[in-house]
């Protein structure tokens, strides 16, 4: 998910001020269309405008220590979505519903070419670098305790808020992964409505 399919994450790209926000908000964007191996420092600095001088300033550590802090944002910007879509409908089962759509049209904007950096990049690396494998788990991890959280609020009981919030977050990254397989946002808009009616 992660501000998934990237109109958002290309606003945040244009308005990211320092250098090392843009180095982070493009290799996100980047990232949500090749994963980490397809992305190189390179076009990583060329396509941010952010001076090459500053990049092992801000990353001395390199390309991985810079995919960590560009996961972690984009884990963060996806939050704030949700946050915002419960704020909006006032329910889990609402805002999820009303995010699965939201997902489906980006992609649909992006020639469902773009998906959430944090699938592609723990589905291709998440068995073997173990910083990455983190910045995605704390990710997800906060997502569904989010989730979870507002399904307690919603009169859920705390075990079974839990295991709904996985399955909704399992859903929605699974959606995510059909749609580009399918060149269709249509799995997210099916999955997004059936898990608006199963939460309720």
């Amino acid at each position: 998910m992660a501000k998934t399919a990237t109109r958002t994450t290309s606003l945040a790209v244009k308005r990211a001020t320092t250098s090392r926000e843009r180095f982070v908000a493009m290799t996100a964007k980047l990232m949500s269309r090749r994963g980490y191996a397809g992305v190189g420092l390179n076009e990583i600095v060329e396509k941010s405008g952010a001076p090459k001088g500053s990049l092992y300033h801000h990353f001395p550590e390199g390309k991985e220590q810079l995919a960590v802090a560009a996961l972690d944002w984009a884990a963060a910007c996806f939050s704030a979505t949700l946050t915002e879509a419960i704020a909006r409908t006032g329910s889990a089962a609402d805002a999820i519903g009303a995010l699965a759509a939201q997902v489906a049209e980006w992609m649909e904007a992006s020639g469902c070419k773009d998906g959430s950096p944090l699938t592609i990049v723990a589905v291709e690396t998440g068995a073997f670098v173990e910083p990455l494998r983190l910045a995605c788990l704390r990710g997800y991890q906060a997502w569904a305790d989010q989730l979870a959280d507002q399904l307690c609020r919603d009169g859920k009981p705390a075990r079974e808020a839990g295991d709904l919030a996985l399955w909704a977050l399992a859903s929605l990254e699974g959606a995510i992964v059909l749609a580009r397989t399918q060149h269709s946002a249509e799995p997210l808009r099916r999955i997004g409505r059936l898990l608006q009616k199963t939460l309720r």
